[in-house]
């Protein structure tokens, strides 16, 4: 099925804006903290008030809606679902992490849960059943046929797609209750389903300007350095390099600008992967400690060299260009964050 920009904006409502660029904002990996769930609450936490002022036409939630070690209940996904509408009602898209289920299962929790059980839950609250309509006001966004959590829209020319890929290499290891085969063929779908959920974003993407892509994992971490995961190697790989080298072979072939955006780890960054791409960019967005905010973006075609611009919903700040894995940066800014926010 190929679809392109006109099918996909055809009888929408066109979201205008007073210059050629495109603006969305992106959020992700928390709360991880009563303090940082104080800042999303609206309509007076601080994240959220600034989210409602800004007014996005999407608001893109890249998943960890909770910390890793926080009970993954009923009740928890429940409260964290409403609270995610609340940010941008009926405007925003979600795609899960690995807080959000694969972790679900880890020693010391209160109760511990069957990841795939979760992942059930998660996808019937958030996609099959969706009450409160997280993506109502998103002109013609489709999602992709057997796997719901994919989605792609376009807005101005820009065109936007999501792919669950979490943590935990991309859920193939730390597998303590489900059954094992089950849980790596679950693995094996969601590889299949993102790989031709990408093929299919880079066709529709002829007609389009440019391209954003939102997952949950860092697929750009520094100390991968095992093969692409197989039918045949299911666990002693590299959960994401097929996707990431599939990124970078279709960014290669298509002359307009690229971005990727994620969270899952702490470097947070914008930058330029690969030297030798010069039309792929990177976001390794706010959140996860390293940097308590979320980010707006906007889209300018006017400036080829360097089309996204990225700053923070709070500190109007652009993020650095070098990503920072270190363990000592981590502790630094996880201090600066308690000094501001009283973690």
């Amino acid at each position: 099925m190929q679809l392109s920009i006109q099918a996909l904006s055809a009888g929408s409502e066109i979201i205008a804006f007073d210059d050629n660029k495109t603006r969305f904002a992106v959020i992700g990996d928390m709360p991880y903290s009563d303090s940082q769930h104080a800042l999303l609450e609206a309509p007076d936490g601080a994240i959220a008030a600034a989210i409602r002022e800004y007014n996005p036409p999407v608001l893109i939630h890249l998943g960890d809606f909770k910390k890793g070690r926080a009970t993954c209940t009923n009740e928890l996904f429940k409260a964290r679902y409403k609270q995610i509408h609340h940010l941008n009602p009926f405007k925003i898209v979600y795609t899960p992490g690995d807080n959000d289920w694969t972790d679900c299962d880890r020693f010391g929790m209160s109760t511990r849960y069957d990841e795939l059980e979760r992942l059930d839950f998660l996808r019937h609250l958030f996609f099959y059943k969706d009450e409160l309509q997280l993506t109502r006001d998103i002109p013609n966004l489709i999602r992709q046929q057997g796997f719901i959590e994919n989605a792609m829209w376009e807005i101005n020319g820009l065109l936007f797609a999501t792919l669950h890929i979490p943590g935990t290499n991309n859920g193939r290891k730390e597998i303590y209750r489900s059954d094992l085969n089950k849980a790596l063929e679950e693995a094996d779908y969601r590889d299949r389903s993102n790989e031709k959920w990408l093929h299919e974003l880079f066709k529709t993407a002829q007609s389009a300007q440019a391209i954003v892509i939102a997952l949950h994992a860092d697929i750009y971490y520094t100390g991968f350095t095992k093969p692409g995961c197989s039918t045949i190697n299911r666990t002693d790989c590299d959960g994401y390099k097929n996707i990431r080298d599939l990124i970078a072979k279709e960014t290669r072939k298509i002359d307009k600008p690229v971005l990727v955006i994620h969270g899952d780890t702490s470097a947070y960054c914008l930058h330029q992967p690969y030297t030798s791409i010069t039309n792929l960019w990177r976001l390794n967005a706010a959140g996860d400690y390293q940097h308590i905010d979320a980010n707006q973006i906007t889209y300018d075609p006017d400036t080829p060299e360097a089309p996204f611009e990225v700053l923070g919903l709070l500190d109007q700040k652009k993020p650095p260009k070098v990503c920072d894995y270190s363990i000592l940066n981590l502790f630094n800014n996880f201090k600066i964050s308690e000094e501001n926010h009283d973690l």
